[in-house]
């Protein structure tokens, strides 16, 4: 259960973050260094998410061939 309200964290906070770098990406006030920044902030959660998912479905399929 913490497994899923983690990836529901990140899912979150990458939504999020993919709401500000659109926004970000219309405004012409904000700089392209900041843009950038949003960028691979955007795209680190998006990893850490892959990496959660890929641990939560590996742990259930070892937890699914188990049988002792």
């Amino acid at each position: 259960m913490a497994k899923n309200s983690l990836i529901a964290l990140l899912q979150e906070k990458l939504d999020a973050a993919r709401r500000e770098l659109r926004s970000a990406a219309v405004d012409f006030e904000v700089s392209d260094e900041q843009l950038l920044d949003l960028r691979a902030s955007a795209r680190q959660l998006l990893l850490e998410l892959k990496e959660q998912d890929r641990r939560a479905a590996q742990k259930g399929l070892l937890a699914a061939l188990k049988f002792w």
